[in-house]
């Protein structure tokens, strides 16, 4: 297997979105869009301020790059949603967002007809991420969470597959086996998500072909793409824009809500806001309770997070040191503790916390997978809290940057180059 997010299908549609993102007519509703963005309360926080421009960009490009994708007579497969800029293809992909976006994820987004039938042809590596594919009715302009109606996960799927590790999913309005996703009239996407717990883990094939296209059909024109831009632009940012006020009920700083089972058998998730000042931290201390995977990461406060490759932004299960029995402490703070698994805030005084177990047992004990939430002075973090020295944090993140510049080579996870 090459590198599976490296398809002349994610080219073609990121020059498309590129390209449509700096028209005239799309940029004139960008400005529209910044200029009621000015009137937010986060606007007038320091760190809300300074990442203002940067969020509204990867709205705007997660919408655009939607759009590009947007054909379901004639779907493909495109890896979307993804903070950190992509340097691949002879260009840069700047990063898109809608909230909270796991950097241990693999986000890839099909178009189709609720009333057509499709082929999701998926190839899972040896070791593969945790992985789900979900189907949703999508709705109006985007804007919005959709309505899950059907999921299949890693565990659903691999006892079906060939000795290639290979398995079909077919997605029709009839009903159909154990490797069947029932569609309902309508817009509807398909998520497929592979959740790395070791950012060594190969993402799976993903293509999709459409069973029954229609005899009729045209390609969109540009002009008609960017027209569908502008229209879902003030609702496509209104809802992402407004998603925080109420995310866990927009809970008071430096404690977690959770944890919340998730819809598309995605596990659980916990989550906060936190508040800092240079010197204190954060330390939260969690249970993994066996789960396939766990991943821990901050963002700022309009829900974006920092780019995680050269910043330990986030951790997930493969990166962390676990205490003596089993459990793991985070510490949250701007300047670096010494911790092993500091979350490094990247300047940020205040933003949003997230934890997700995916892959969970059904015997979990839910009350035990929040162990510890508690503010502190940097210097007084107990010693039994696993430290690094500078020689370490050096070497953990050199290893970060090498594995995570896999994603974006063309020979992927052969060659991290």
């Amino acid at each position: 297997m090459t590198n599976p997010l490296y398809t002349q299908e994610q080219e073609r549609a990121e020059i498309l979105a590129l390209r449509l993102i700096e028209r005239p007519d799309v940029r004139a509703a960008r400005e529209a869009a910044r200029r009621d963005m000015l009137n937010d309360p986060a606007a007038r926080t320091s760190d809300g301020n300074l990442g203002l421009d940067r969020a509204l960009d990867q709205w705007v490009l997660a919408l655009a790059m939607r759009e590009a994708n947007g054909d379901t007579a004639s779907p493909v497969v495109t890896w979307n949603v993804s903070n950190p800029p992509r340097r691949w293809f002879g260009h840069v992909y700047h990063g898109a967002a809608v909230a909270v976006d796991n950097p241990d994820n693999f986000n890839r987004e099909i178009p189709i007809d609720g009333e057509g039938n499709y082929r999701i042809d998926l190839r899972f590596s040896a070791d593969p991420p945790q992985f789900s594919v979900v189907i949703e009715m999508e709705p109006e302009h985007h804007a919005g969470l959709g309505d899950n109606i059907g999921a299949l996960t890693l565990q659903d799927l691999l006892p079906h597959c060939d000795g290639d590790r290979r398995v079909s999913v077919t997605v029709g309005p009839q009903a159909g086996g154990p490797l069947h996703l029932q569609s309902r009239p309508g817009r509807i996407q398909i998520y497929t998500r592979d959740s790395q717990c070791d950012w060594n883990q190969m993402p799976a094939q993903v293509s999709v072909t459409r069973l029954d296209p229609p005899p009729d059909w045209s390609p969109r024109s540009e002009d008609e793409i960017a027209a569908a831009i502008i229209a879902d632009m003030p609702a496509w940012l209104r809802f992402w824009r407004g998603f925080k006020d109420s995310f866990l009920g927009f809970p008071a700083p430096n404690g977690l809500v959770g944890p919340n089972g998730r819809d598309g058998n995605w596990g659980y998730l916990a989550g906060g806001r936190f508040a800092l000042k240079d010197d204190e931290a954060l330390l939260v201390t969690l249970d993994p309770a066996g789960s396939y995977y766990t991943g821990f990461q901050i963002t700022d406060p309009w829900t974006i997070a920092p780019d995680p490759m050269l910043r330990l932004a986030s951790l997930n299960k493969g990166q962390v040191v676990p205490n003596a029995d089993g459990t793991v402490t985070y510490a949250i703070a701007l300047a670096d503790p010494g911790v092993a698994n500091w979350i490094d805030t990247c300047g940020l005084h205040e933003g949003w916390i997230l934890t997700r177990w995916q892959g969970v047992p059904s015997d979990v004990d839910l009350g035990r997978m929040i162990r510890e939430v508690r503010l502190t002075m940097i210097r007084d973090i107990p010693a039994s809290v696993p430290m690094i020295d500078l020689a370490g944090r050096r070497a953990q993140i050199a290893t970060r940057a090498y594995d995570f510049a896999r994603r974006t080579s063309k020979e992927g996870w052969t060659d991290a180059a």
